[in-house]
């Protein structure tokens, strides 16, 4: 599911000729230390990172879209994306949130966490396998990145 957002993603963001570099291409782990390490190496101007959350079998009614920044230029970075989705998708509205993830502390540029929803939830778990809504979670992700770059002047 995130590998196939993420990819997406990329795919939107190379066709409006924006560098894209992923830390996978394919469905093998990274360790964190290596996902932003790349990105610090290559001196990105922005890290987002996507994943899809889990409350556990035993919650099956969790669901929703949540973005986590730390601090500075990442919190509009994650107010642009998040908005992005909250108008596109009909997801429940999990809000930004700050958040002390690994990914978030060690990248040196604005970087956001979106937990595009929970792979554990009933109403998430249904939308995250629908290739449809992979598509407009993409879509709504790449168009806040693009709006984010433009408003930057990245």
């Amino acid at each position: 599911i995130v590998l196939s957002i993420s990819q997406q993603v990329a795919s939107i963001l190379e066709q409006q000729g924006i560098q894209v570099r992923m830390t996978r291409n394919n469905d093998y782990f990274i360790s964190l230390e290596g996902r932003t390490q790349m990105a610090n190496r290559l001196n990105a101007d922005l890290f987002v990172s996507i994943h899809a959350n889990s409350a556990g079998a035993s919650k099956p009614d969790v669901s929703g879209y949540e973005t986590y920044y730390l601090q500075g230029n990442s919190r509009v970075l994650a107010e642009t994306i998040h908005r992005n989705i909250i108008r596109r998708l009909d997801v429940r509205d999990r809000k930004i949130k700050q958040a002390r993830f690994y990914v978030l502390r060690t990248s040196n540029m604005p970087s956001v966490l979106l937990e595009t929803g929970f792979v554990t939830g009933t109403e998430d778990a249904a939308k995250l396998s629908n290739p449809g809504f992979q598509r407009q979670m993409a879509e709504a992700i790449a168009s806040g990145i693009i709006e984010y770059i433009k408003s930057n002047r990245l």
